[in-house]
């Protein structure tokens, strides 16, 4: 009897540790927060699809060529929210929803614009393809990495 009581003390005491890691979350704007590349690329697309509007002179190939040259912008034009949760990780965008288990990911990697978060333990070329990235926007990546960090470390 004495066995089961500790046992739910430690039970109590690891969900007493749980409740104290709080949840982050955050948006990400690429569009506003970066007004030169924005500038840069609206001319770009601006220019190019004006090309093609004289080239054809048609309106029908000018929308079509605009959702083939905008929509793999997509994750530049919308913004996206994350949100790290105790158990899991939340990254939603305007039709755009992925919810993963922190217990999916076995390593993390670094760089200067996020982190990807991979299913894999070891380097692969799938990870970009399976994996998860997340941006760091204008949050400060510090308290990103370290808490990925902890929910890494502390599912392994």
């Amino acid at each position: 009897m004495k066995d089961l009581h500790s046992t739910n003390q430690e039970v109590d005491s690891v969900s007493d540790d749980n409740k104290n890691i709080t949840d982050i979350s955050w948006t990400v704007h690429p569009l506003v927060e970066n007004w030169k590349r924005t500038t840069l690329l609206l001319l770009f697309l601006f220019s190019i699809l004006v090309i093609i509007f004289i080239s054809f002179k048609s309106i029908l190939f000018l929308l079509l060529s605009a959702i083939l040259l905008i929509g793999p912008l997509y994750k530049f034009f919308l913004p996206f929210q994350f949100c790290c949760g105790i158990d899991n990780l939340v990254v939603t965008a305007c039709c755009y929803k992925v919810e993963r288990q922190w217990s999916d990911f076995r390593s993390y990697y670094v760089d200067k614009n996020g982190v990807l978060l991979s299913p894999f333990a070891k380097p692969t070329r799938l990870e970009n393809f399976r994996g998860t990235y997340i941006r760091f926007g204008i949050h400060p990546p510090e308290e990103i990495v370290n808490y990925i960090r902890d929910k890494l470390n502390s599912e392994s």
